[in-house]
């Protein structure tokens, strides 16, 4: 049974239930902190209702605003040390690793902070790890994806958890808006840190946030936010049954699969609907770990016509399909690589992205 809550409302409600959700009570948890509002509010609820000796916390300093990066190291290890909380810190050269894994910073930091914590929940032994994005996160990244064009899967938006190495991924205040988390440290008269990268409109994210969410609540829907996340929460689960089906129809055909290709028996994939033949392809990148970043919607949909149609599909990520007789093989030879290239529009400018992990 849950403790009282001292301090009741919508967040201190959405991570005891987080925790009432967990099938073994006793259980260790690492909380990943960065030092801003949403991720030390996260922080207190947990050390309220968690027992002494279950909660660390993980910081990593990406190295990417100088002094302010170790500004906010500090200041997370001295919270860490006046609440007593065990703290386990890294500083990674985020910029340095990007360039060395060929992708920009924004994904070598999401790579490197991941990687962090997977390490981290295994030494700790911690079987959760928790992540404090909210629901104005999520209605950003829903839409991001539909500004962008996105199939079903991107509107899902961000998991409410996923597997993390051993540990799950959980984010518990996904429900909850940067306003209730505002009144939350408001009303426990606790400071934190603020990233100022977060006001610069270079990035389509940061602009979403300033300017185009703020209208939409001011003219439009000022519950824009619950309303997004709410629909990504009903697409989550349509998106789960639609899996489930694709991954019966790879059963159905499939004749034989390695590392390098698998093997499809074409005539009876005939009767599956379109959009059932786009996510059995998009199944069977993700089992052959094959790239999908150049992979767009007119890509998938091409793939589901080789079925009806025949031909041969030279595609990003050096994969190749195509149907001769009986059988259609998408195959990746040993060493193939893609070009590089973006993801493809459709004609109604559609494209196909996946859900933030």
């Amino acid at each position: 049974m849950s403790p009282p809550l001292s301090l009741p409302g919508p967040l201190s409600r959405a991570v005891a239930q987080a925790l009432g959700q967990r099938p073994r009570p006793g259980e260790r948890w690492l909380a990943a902190v960065s030092g801003g509002a949403d991720s030390v509010a996260l922080l207190a609820a947990l050390r309220e209702q968690l027992p002494a000796g279950r909660l660390v916390v993980a910081h990593l300093n990406h190295n990417l605003r100088g002094a302010e990066s170790d500004a906010d190291a500090a200041w997370v290890a001295e919270l860490c040390t006046r609440w007593g909380l065990p703290l386990i810190a890294e500083s990674l050269p985020v910029a340095s690793l990007s360039a060395a894994w060929g992708v920009g910073c924004e994904e070598g930091a999401r790579r490197a902070r991941y990687e962090f914590l997977e390490r981290t929940a295994r030494e700790a032994a911690c079987a959760v790890v928790a992540l404090a994005h909210t629901a104005s996160d999520q209605a950003e990244t829903v839409l991001h994806h539909l500004l962008r064009g996105t199939g079903l899967a991107g509107l899902r938006g961000i998991p409410e958890q996923r597997p993390l190495g051993a540990a799950t991924l959980v984010r518990p205040l996904l429900g909850v808006t940067r306003e209730e988390i505002a009144d939350y440290l408001s009303r426990l008269g606790q400071d934190y840190r603020t990233d100022r990268s977060n006001q610069e409109r270079d990035a389509t994210r940061n602009r979403l946030r300033l300017d185009l969410l703020p209208q939409l609540r001011a003219e439009y829907n000022p519950q824009i936010d619950r309303a997004l996340t709410r629909l990504a929460r009903q697409v989550t689960e349509v998106q789960a049954m639609v899996v489930e089906m694709a991954g019966q129809l790879v059963t159905r055909a499939c004749e034989s699969t390695d590392s390098t290709a698998c093997i499809l028996a074409w005539q009876k994939l005939t009767d599956a609907p379109q959009h059932l033949l786009r996510e059995m392809f998009v199944l069977i990148w993700q089992k052959h770990d094959w790239p999908r970043q150049g992979m767009g919607f007119d890509h998938w949909n091409r793939l589901a016509e080789l079925v009806h149609r025949g031909g041969r599909l030279d595609l990003p990520g050096g994969v190749v399909a195509r149907r001769e007789g009986r059988t259609l093989v998408v195959a990746r030879p040993a060493g193939g690589s893609g070009t590089g290239e973006p993801p493809s529009q459709g004609p109604e400018g559609t494209g196909y992205l996946p859900a933030e992990g």
